[in-house]
């Protein structure tokens, strides 16, 4: 699936069922978030994988022998905050769910927390120091509670 319009190229592999109903509701939360941003550019590709294969590619590239919901990898090296929003991103539907389940969140609801904080990343936000932490979940529950979702942090 590829989502395509206004300086906005999303394309999807593997996009599961369980996500089916809110395809229709992907494209108008991209753009939202370009506009609330004032991104340049998405350019994204999200890949669905499996909790084997997110396990071993969190063990290659952060030396976390876990599997984990997302992975984010930037198209070019950051250093600080940009306008273009480029990059990979991996996320596991398994996790996903489970994490959906024991949080007691809506899996849409979850599912769109992380497409958000991810692309965060892509523009430049991190949460390894406190402050990074704080501004980066500020922005996300502000963009998030613009689009009808609770704060994933309660």
């Amino acid at each position: 699936m590829i989502i395509s319009s206004n300086s906005v190229t999303i394309e999807l592999h593997n996009y599961p069922k369980q996500l089916s109903f809110v395809k229709d509701s992907l494209e108008g939360i991209v753009i939202k978030f370009k506009n609330y941003f004032e991104i340049k550019e998405i350019f994204s590709e999200i890949s669905f994988i499996s909790k084997e294969q997110i396990k071993e590619i969190n063990k290659k590239f952060r030396n976390i022998d876990k599997a984990t919901n997302v992975l984010t990898f930037p198209s070019q090296e950051l250093k600080g905050m940009t306008n273009n929003c480029h990059g990979e991103i991996l996320i596991c539907m398994e996790v996903l769910e489970q994490e959906s389940i024991d949080q007691d969140k809506k899996i849409e609801n979850h599912f769109f927390h992380l497409l958000i904080h991810s692309f965060l990343h892509l523009l430049g936000y991190m949460h390894d120091k406190e402050d990074d932490a704080i501004l980066m979940e500020s922005r996300e529950i502000e963009f998030l509670a613009n689009i009808g979702v609770d704060n994933p942090y309660k």
